[in-house]
């Protein structure tokens, strides 16, 4: 997976809708755009993708984006060996996303790693996926919880903590939409679960929790 920022040059709402428009011409054979999200009070999209040739992604970088969404700049952030997890089936109704970043020391990466894959995580606040990161952060959380409030209060008794922790950022997403074909996307997180779907957990896409058809201007426009 990796996560393509892309910081436009107008308006955050604008770049959302040129996105949408431009998907075709935005992958390609070996380069497939899983979702697009936008996080609370930052100044860029993210285009995740699943790239199975870096040198074809390349291609899209340096032609497709700058041709098709005209963005000041771009960011590529690598995410190694995801991890999907299924929902609980008795999850509350109302649930926001969040992304989590976390630093660590070097030597305790694969334990941190390991103590959030296994976590006994409630059923307010509970991941989708845990990645490897290859940028500013260590390791990258997507979560779901009733607020922020919530959300928080479980990193602090749980992750910051940890040892190895070296900082925790947590960011709300704004909204998120998916980009590839149902079938396909099904498929990558199936393959990709920490365990399969029970009596008390399902497969559960998580991209529609606030898709739009676009971005909301008091939100995400670019002052």
């Amino acid at each position: 997976m990796i996560l393509l920022r892309v910081f436009p040059t107008g308006q955050l709402n604008q770049a959302w809708n040129d996105v949408l428009r431009n998907v075709e011409g935005l992958s390609n054979e070996l380069s497939t755009p899983l979702y697009l999200s936008q996080q609370e009070e930052k100044n860029f999209l993210t285009i995740i993708y699943d790239v199975q040739d870096a040198d074809r992604f390349v291609d899209i970088l340096v032609n497709g984006i700058p041709s098709m969404l005209k963005p000041e700049k771009t960011r590529t952030i690598t995410l190694l060996k995801p991890v999907f997890f299924p929902a609980p089936k008795e999850r509350p109704a109302n649930l926001e996303r969040y992304q989590v970043a976390l630093r660590t020391s070097t030597n305790e990466l694969e334990n941190v790693f390991r103590h959030l894959l296994y976590l006994n995580y409630p059923k307010d606040v509970f991941p989708t996926y845990v990645a490897y990161s290859f940028g500013e952060d260590d390791i990258l959380i997507s979560m779901l919880s009733i607020g922020r409030h919530r959300i928080e209060e479980f990193i602090a008794q749980n992750v910051r903590s940890e040892p190895g922790v070296a900082h925790v950022e947590v960011t709300r997403i704004n909204m998120s939409k998916r980009l590839a074909p149902p079938g396909m996307w099904k498929d990558y997180r199936e393959s990709r679960f920490l365990f399969k779907p029970t009596n008390h957990y399902e497969e559960y896409d998580f991209t529609e929790l606030a898709a739009l058809s676009g971005a909301f201007v008091h939100e995400v426009s670019v002052d």
